[in-house]
């Protein structure tokens, strides 16, 4: 069972993304009502199987009786009819058996079926409680790139404002530069404070969605968590997806349940055989019986009901369609969160390679303008300029790292492997 407050694991000093999909999915409570639905669907099978099997009774009594004899229409010329009281004693084993109920047997199937949908439920709920964990996971690492980023800006501009204040002592730069310097050292520390801050929000979201211990005191750790690789094929995929996603089987199975519904429904105007035994002790008390027999088989056969059977095929029917609709309704979902993934793939591959020249192109200029600035050719405004571009590049390519790691989630997802992927 889940563990609550004090009872709710820690998260290790450094917390990688198999970790937390592994913590995530021992407590999450979406998985904990999912599985709750299966122990009912597996509760109704027992059930509806039940009715198929043997059924063994034992019943006793001891019963002390009056009769009147003319109450039962037995006349008695001049007496009461009252007799009594006696002892009645009867002790006997009754086991009987369907032997054809084509009904019953259907119904039999059908809950068969419903425990199959709600076990691909389990794992579709896995799949969701995946792509949440890996979402708030890469918002952490997210978070922590910026903050690092704008850590290493502030050092850079450190720098400058060291070389800007030597060379305003030695005369050869004026006091508005290191001033300038100075500001721009004091923007991207106050930029890395407010990076810090969110990557401290972004963890104590991931511990809750964990439903752990919610702290901060741990780190993000694994770039394993952008994901791998180029957009796959489009057809294939499609295939893939309706072949893997839990909750499309679910869908599927939900329609075999709705069909052997109808069946059985129809199996009702079918005559019903059974068998019926009892053996056991019958007399006027325990020490004075006989032993008794009885051996019966029992054919039904429905002639009128008033329309109760056509009631129940229509409300079946009225079930299946609706279940068909909903599969064609899942196969389009599918296939449009497939295909949006994909193209969500390629186009954040695209904007990762694009930030990936623009953040060297910016280093470029950094790297040229301080030396211009050192060799005196102009003054650091070009320096802090291009600082600020790099900056930008720089947080334009965590951008782009952080939305092709969430398409290749939703990717995942929509492929029905989101566990399987990260779950390594």
């Amino acid at each position: 069972m889940l563990a609550v407050g004090a009872d709710r694991p820690d998260l290790p000093p450094v917390l990688t993304l198999p970790q937390a999909l592994d913590i995530a999915l021992k407590n999450s409570t979406n998985i904990r009502t999912a599985m709750a639905q299966l122990d009912q669907a597996k509760g109704q099978y027992e059930q509806y199987r039940s009715s198929l099997l043997p059924q063994l009774d034992l019943h006793a009594r001891q019963s002390l009786l009056t009769v009147n004899l003319v109450g039962l229409g037995v006349p008695v010329t001049g007496e009461t009819g009252k007799i009594g009281p006696f002892g009645s004693m009867d002790a006997r084993i009754f086991l009987t058996q369907e032997l054809f109920n084509l009904a019953d047997r259907r119904a039999w199937q059908s809950a068969r079926w419903r425990q199959n949908s709600a076990q691909f439920m389990v794992g579709d709920a896995r799949e969701l409680v995946a792509l949440n964990v890996v979402a708030a996971y890469l918002e952490a690492v997210r978070n922590k790139a910026t903050r690092d980023s704008l850590a290493a800006q502030g050092t850079l501009a450190g720098d400058l404002y060291k070389i800007t204040r030597e060379r305003v002592t030695q005369g050869v730069a004026a006091e508005l530069e290191a001033n300038r310097a100075m500001q721009q050292v004091n923007s991207l520390e106050q930029q890395r404070q407010e990076a810090d801050q969110s990557y401290i929000v972004a963890k104590l979201n991931l511990a809750k969605i964990l439903q752990a211990k919610v702290t901060s005191n741990y780190e993000v750790a694994d770039p394993a968590a952008y994901g791998a690789g180029g957009p796959p094929d489009r057809v294939a995929t499609i295939q893939a997806a309706l072949a893997s996603r839990a909750e499309y089987r679910s869908l599927e199975a939900s329609v075999k349940a709705a069909e052997l519904v109808v069946k059985s429904a129809r199996a009702s105007r079918l005559p019903t055989l059974r068998m019926g035994f009892s053996d056991g002790q019958s007399g006027n008390s325990p020490e004075n019986n006989v032993n008794v027999y009885s051996l019966s088989g029992i054919v039904d056969f429905p002639i009128f009901d008033g329309g109760f059977i056509h009631g129940e095929i229509e409300e079946a029917k009225g079930v299946l369609r609706e279940a068909l609709a909903a599969l064609d309704q899942g196969r389009s979902q599918i296939e449009t969160e497939v295909l949006t993934s994909i193209s969500g793939v390629e186009s954040a591959l695209k904007e990762v390679a694009t930030s990936e020249a623009n953040v060297k192109l910016s280093q470029q200029e950094v790297e040229l303008a301080r030396q211009r600035f050192t060799q005196g050719i102009a003054d650091n405004t070009e320096v802090v300029n291009a600082q600020d571009r790099l900056e930008r590049a720089a947080d334009a390519r965590i951008r782009a790292e952080f939305n092709l790691g969430l398409a290749r989630a939703d990717l995942a997802r929509a492929s029905g492997v989101a566990e399987k992927t990260y779950r390594r």
